[in-house]
């Protein structure tokens, strides 16, 4: 379990959304071909904000686990520690958590991956992925960034392979 650190004491820069059907379930296919299903969810689209809101505001705890790599270049920074971080907000705060940190060498490349696991109140309202340990104003090149939602399936398997 990774320990979530509140964003306010930390400096990120925002690399990208996370989309939300990452993390959130919507209807699946199958239950829109059914024709009171579909009713019930356009009904609920067409209600006043206030009770769609107590949906959001759900406070049951939720856990979510991701897969995150990012290919970085950062150009002038030899020497320094970079990390990914991913960043969410739920009903009691902004938090952060680290996915992976290393130095950046003299190519001034590097590639940080691995697992979280956010524990939330309620579903989150946003997921970021982030990056710290930059300098004010900092140019950083992202070569490839993926944020995956793992399933429940592989998240509970001992037989998980690394290369």
């Amino acid at each position: 379990m990774n320990e979530k650190i509140p964003t306010k004491f930390l400096k990120l820069t925002k690399l990208a959304e996370v989309p939300r059907a990452e993390y959130m379930d919507g209807p699946s296919a199958t239950d829109l071909r059914d024709e009171s299903k579909r009713k019930s969810f356009l009904r609920m689209l067409r209600k006043p904000q206030k009770a769609t809101q107590s949906i959001v505001n759900d406070r049951s705890p939720v856990s979510l686990t991701f897969n995150a790599a990012a290919w970085m270049r950062v150009p002038d920074s030899t020497q320094k520690t970079v990390s990914l971080v991913i960043c969410y907000k739920d009903a009691t705060g902004e938090y952060a958590l680290v996915v992976d940190e290393a130095d950046i060498g003299s190519d001034d490349s590097l590639m940080l991956s691995g697992c979280v696991t956010l524990e939330s109140i309620g579903t989150p309202e946003y997921i970021r992925a982030c990056c710290a340990g930059l300098s004010e104003g900092q140019l950083t090149f992202v070569d490839e960034l993926h944020v995956q939602k793992v399933s429940a399936g592989v998240a509970s398997s001992d037989t998980l392979k690394t290369a």
